[in-house]
């Protein structure tokens, strides 16, 4: 029998005010339980990833697995390092300034 905690069908919502940490997903299976976490969910969910191409990734396959009532935003990286001398490019900006802007309107 499979483990519960890794059942992406039924994924354990964390307690509120923490953090959840699973394992042994692989494949899209990390964006199907993401998915059935924020149908669950009264509240937004955020999810931090290492990279910003399985950011790209992620947010495709949340597309794809989420109902049409759930909102997936992407909050890009600003792709320039702390000491580089130009600043992002502005589709960045203004990519990050909507998914900011879309926040509050969520429930």
């Amino acid at each position: 029998m499979a483990d519960p905690k890794h059942n992406p069908l039924t994924p354990p919502l964390p307690a509120p005010g923490s953090r959840a940490v699973w394992t042994g997903l692989t494949g899209c299976a990390p964006a199907l339980a993401l998915a059935r976490v924020a149908a669950r969910h009264e509240g937004p969910v955020v999810v931090v990833v290492a990279d910003e191409s399985q950011a790209y990734r992620l947010h495709d396959e949340l597309r794809f697995f989420a109902d049409a009532a759930t909102g997936v935003s992407h909050f890009p990286d600003w792709e320039t390092l702390p000491y580089d001398v130009f600043s992002p490019h502005q589709d960045i900006v203004s990519d990050r300034l909507a998914a900011l802007h879309r926040l509050p309107q969520w429930r």
